[in-house]
């Protein structure tokens, strides 16, 4: 066992369930908002996903070996464009409802200030869910490098396969999944800010932006995680990123509608 990768485990997990949870602390402290609208971000990204997750799931196995005729490469473009697209439709539209028919109906201010509240939450609740999954990632990790067995495992060659990249993996991988939540966080909370714009003005081409964006990073990262690897993938999603955070900083220089 690398003491270094168990550390590396612990940092992650304590700053992806501290870093959205300060960021929320901050914006009340800064703007006032409730911690109700952050609340409100984490609980609809779960109703979404209580429908989107379970479509994803039952539908990207018989849509890859309907494309695999066509190529592995090409395969994995197909299931990245529909997986990205189901993405962007869900939890886009679905923010668009939520701020068009709950926030108006309970007289929730649709401010900038909410949608940055409110994009914390949702990707928020995310990276404390990945969290958790990373925290049973530790325990396996430890299990597998004391003794260097888990006796619940089946003897099976294919679990095996899937289980020794756990066991030799590196302590910048686990940073980088770290590194990802952030950039996540800021893509969220912009996406957040242009769909609320879409419906305080009534420009819904901004919701189909915000769709086609969602949708590319989602692809993008399926597409290069499986062809060119995770450092590519990082990458991609790095440049992404940036652009969000460039939109977020864009509006806040604008005046307050």
């Amino acid at each position: 066992m690398d003491p270094l990768v168990v550390a590396a485990f612990a940092v992650a997990i304590f700053l992806e369930i501290a870093i959205p949870l300060a960021l929320g602390y901050w914006v009340i402290r800064r703007f006032g908002v409730s911690w109700r609208v952050f609340g409100l971000g984490a609980l609809f990204f779960i109703v979404v996903q209580v429908i989107h997750a379970p479509l994803a799931v039952v539908t990207q196995t018989p849509l890859y070996l309907a494309a695999l005729p066509f190529g592995t490469t090409a395969a994995v473009a197909v299931l990245a464009v529909y997986l990205g697209l189901l993405a962007g439709l869900f939890e886009e539209v679905g923010r668009y409802l939520v701020y068009s028919y709950y926030f108006r109906r309970r007289d929730i201010s649709l401010t900038r200030e909410t949608a940055l509240q409110f994009g914390a939450g949702w990707g928020g609740v995310e990276s404390i869910i990945v969290a958790l999954l990373v925290l049973s990632s530790m325990v396996t990790y430890i299990l597998l490098t004391s003794d260097g067995s888990l006796p619940f495992l089946p003897d099976d060659p294919a679990v095996m396969a899937q289980i020794e990249p756990l066991r030799n993996i590196a302590p910048f991988e686990i940073l980088m999944g770290l590194a990802e939540r952030i950039m996540t966080i800021t893509l969220h909370i912009a996406w957040s800010l242009m769909v609320l714009v879409a419906v305080v003005h009534g420009r819904k081409a901004l919701l189909a932006l915000a769709v086609i964006w969602h949708a590319a990073v989602d692809a993008a990262a399926v597409f290069f995680v499986q062809t060119q690897g995770v450092l590519v993938t990082e990458a991609v999603v790095f440049v992404f990123a940036l652009a969000g955070l460039a939109y977020i900083l864009m509006q806040w220089r604008r005046p307050a509608s």
